[in-house]
């Protein structure tokens, strides 16, 4: 698998690939940092042997134009600490595999990156798998690479490598509209890595789009560039043609077809790997309640937003207001629905708990116990609050999904979650539980994951608004 990513990878087009898996995941990290490492080493040993001809060079000559206006050529996003640590160490065992290079500040390095052995209780492989290790977001690291030496820690204007999470770099860069902006390191960035870019979603995007906005801008220092070996294309401000973007995640999402479309413009080319998909989540689905999807018809993206939350709200008016409807959990994919929907709740009264990712530990165990026992009538349950959390909320016998998951697996999970042996005796019975799901046809991708490809495309285009699917299905 290593040398297929790698073959790809030395074309120098870019590449959004959205089939990472836990199983694919360490082929494909070992083979985008050889990738580095590479194009990092070639390019010093021609700047080397170009030093030795500088005096001789005519000055109409531009063939020894060898550099960018900035040092850094490769940048490397990762969403947890853990992520640096595994890259890092990947880089000192290629340069040096039998242990005779030098790696200045490595224990520096061993302390702030530590190798966290992570306890597995109840939660799922995959959940433990993406948490493995030191899960802090924060962090950025220079890397400066010779043949003999792997230097850490070094400032990022004498780096070559710089790797760090989307948090960090927005801290390094600042914000539009701050009195002091630091983004100079980002000018001559040639090779740009995405890895787990599905995180980044759970994690905040707006810094991904504050990244794209303030990479290869005009520097605001000169730092002592040598002019005359700079690329005329560089010069030229048309450094963005020349980079290649290798984008890598878990599943797909407009998010990141947005970037392929709008922030990829390298002139060797750009491909995108999309392939159908069978089954989907709920072909892991075990519970035996059927999920029935309905379909609300929308005229635009933007009207979409407005349109699903008064389908929900007639939704719940109509069906789950009754005391014999009671034990139903919504699930909200976006943070901004969530908000929206817990303001009409408490605006009309409604009997409500909430576990999101801001709820603190104390609030979350009183809701899920509220819940339970069904001293209240409606959770409100947001995806980032499973992901990081993956809850094991009990008594749900009433499950809506306002959006379905970014991350198809979460789905999976909370359908299981109306498995018997979560319920409360005394909740109801056994045929009094429902799974209800709304989409648009601008969930398409979503569907897809959750669905499998073909049936995806049968619903959007289908004239039955509600589509039912079983265990047996």
């Amino acid at each position: 698998m290593s040398l297929i990513f790698i073959s790809i990878f030395s074309s120098y087009k870019d590449l959004v690939w959205n089939e990472r898996t836990h199983q694919n995941g360490e082929d494909l990290r070992f083979s985008y940092t050889a990738h580095a490492l590479n194009h990092v080493l070639k390019t010093r040993t021609k700047i080397l042997n170009n030093n030795q001809k500088h005096e001789k060079r005519d000055d109409n000559d531009e063939a020894l134009r060898d550099q960018g206006l900035c040092r850094p050529k490769v940048l490397i996003v990762v969403p947890f600490r853990e992520s640096c640590r595994r890259v890092v160490n990947l880089m000192e065992k290629m340069l040096f595999p039998q242990s005779k290079g030098n790696v200045a500040n490595k224990k520096k390095f061993a302390v702030d990156y530590p190798d966290i052995e992570t306890a597995r209780k109840n939660k799922s492989d995959e959940y433990y798998e993406t948490f493995a290790g030191d899960i802090n977001d924060s962090f950025k690291l220079g890397l400066a690479v010779t043949k003999k030496t792997l230097k850490l820690f070094t400032d990022f204007y004498n780096s070559d490598i710089i790797i760090a999470s989307p948090l960090g770099l927005r801290l390094t860069l600042g914000a539009e509209g701050d009195q002091v902006r630091n983004y100079d390191f980002l000018n001559s960035i040639e090779v740009m890595i995405f890895d787990q870019a599905e995180i980044f979603k759970m994690q905040n995007w707006d810094h991904i789009y504050g990244l794209l906005d303030d990479i290869h801008k005009q520097p605001q220092e000169s730092r002592g560039v040598d002019y005359s070996r700079v690329r005329l294309w560089t010069l030229d401000g048309l450094n963005k043609y020349y980079r290649q973007s290798l984008l890598f995640s878990g599943t797909p999402c407009p998010d990141m077809n947005a970037i392929y479309n709008r922030h990829c413009f390298n002139y060797f080319g750009k491909a995108r790997v999309i392939n159908p998909v069978v089954s989907g989540a709920i072909s892991k689905v075990i519970s035996e309640v059927p999920l029935v999807f309905h379909r609300v018809d929308s005229s635009s993206p933007k009207n979409a937003v407005d349109e699903r939350f008064r389908y929900l709200k007639n939704l719940i008016n109509s069906q789950y207001m009754k005391d014999d409807m009671d034990h139903v959990m919504v699930f909200f994919s976006s943070y901004a629905d969530f908000v929206k929907a817990r303001n009409w709740f408490k605006k009309s009264d409604l009997d409500y708990a909430v576990v999101s990712e801001y709820t603190k530990d104390n609030k979350t165990a009183k809701a899920r116990d509220d819940f339970y026992h069904n001293s209240v009538h409606f959770l409100l349950y947001t995806e980032r609050a499973h992901f990081y959390r993956r809850f094991s909320i009990k008594g749900v016998r009433h499950l809506i999904f306002h959006q379905m998951p970014l991350i198809p697996g979460l789905m999976t999970d909370l359908c299981n979650l109306q498995q018997e042996q979560y319920q409360n005796k005394r909740g109801g019975s056994s045929a009094n539980m429902s799974c209800t799901v709304l989409y648009t046809k601008y969930d398409v991708i979503r569907l897809a994951q959750c669905c499998g490809t073909d049936r995806a495309a049968a619903m959007v285009n289908s004239s039955k608004q509600k589509h039912a699917f079983t265990l047996s299905s």
